[in-house]
């Protein structure tokens, strides 16, 4: 029998301390074990696994890269529109997480969303349209989106392109719109990067 648990935990600890060569090997390991069709143990360790990989990918050098299968931005909508139509928990958080922010912007002439794990933005149009019809005119919106950077020579690029899908969001009802992209490891960012002004009603988000 497969101790998923011990490896599982091997497997973090490597990938917290940036040993790569560890963490692919346990990882190789975990995933030939484990199956997200098997039962509850396999397919929990699969999804952990999942994680650890996505976390060790954005650790990375920008050069080296873990195979995957490139997931398309429409394809990860359809899964999270079904996610949602069967498991609400995520569309109530972000239902009440939006109508907050929208009280609390009544009177602000600029709101700053800083999203920590943006992933594709799924959250944001629905505060976009709130904003929208908010009497006597819509605030500035600014979104500083961050999650770890992609390997290559771009690595801010799935961010960039979920900034330019929000901005045609905010176009479409005329909300003015600025968006920061930062593609780093949390733990790097410093402070100064996050452009936060002195007037904006500020808003930090991680979902």
């Amino acid at each position: 029998m497969v101790d998923f648990g011990s490896l599982l935990t091997q497997c973090a600890q490597a990938v917290a301390v940036y040993d790569q060569r560890a963490a692919t090997e346990l990882l190789g390991k975990i995933r030939y074990y484990s199956s997200p069709y098997g039962d509850g143990t396999e397919r929990l360790a699969h999804y952990v696994a999942k994680g650890l990989e996505i976390r060790l990918n954005g650790t990375r050098a920008p050069f080296t890269q873990i195979p995957s299968n490139t997931t398309l931005a429409a394809d990860v909508l359809k899964s999270h529109i079904l996610y949602v139509s069967v498991c609400p928990f995520g569309r109530i958080s972000n239902l009440f997480s939006n109508r907050n922010i929208a009280k609390l912007a009544e009177k602000a002439t600029t709101v700053h969303v800083i999203d920590f794990a943006i992933a594709y933005g799924f959250q944001w149009p629905c505060l976009i349209h709130r904003l929208s019809t908010r009497s006597g005119g819509s605030p500035k919106l600014r979104i500083t989106g961050i999650d770890f950077p992609q390997p290559g020579f771009r690595p801010a690029e799935r961010i960039e392109a979920i900034g330019r899908r929000l901005r045609r969001c905010c176009e479409n009802v005329n909300v003015p719109f600025e968006f920061n992209a930062i593609a780093k490891r949390w733990e790097t960012i410093r402070a100064e990067e996050l452009n936060i002004e002195r007037e904006e009603l500020l808003v930090v988000n991680c979902m």
